[in-house]
């Protein structure tokens, strides 16, 4: 396995655990399961930046795959 395929790996792993996060904490938005620990502005904080993680790792991932 190259190098190349391990980062595709990688970053695709990322990417799936990034997705389920982002799932998991709008599902706790919706159900307000977050609260007493945080308010809901803070809950949709967290929500927009795992949106962005999100679109950084997919941004790689491409990087990744216009190398080979």
């Amino acid at each position: 396995m190259t190098i190349q395929e391990r980062a595709n790996n990688k970053i695709w792993s990322k990417i799936q655990m990034a997705q389920i996060h982002l799932d998991d904490l709008k599902n706790q938005l919706k159900k307000k399961t977050y609260r007493p620990f945080i308010d809901e502005e803070q809950m949709i904080s967290m929500i927009e930046g795992q949106k962005i993680e999100l679109k950084v790792l997919s941004y790689i991932y491409k990087l990744i795959e216009t190398e080979k």
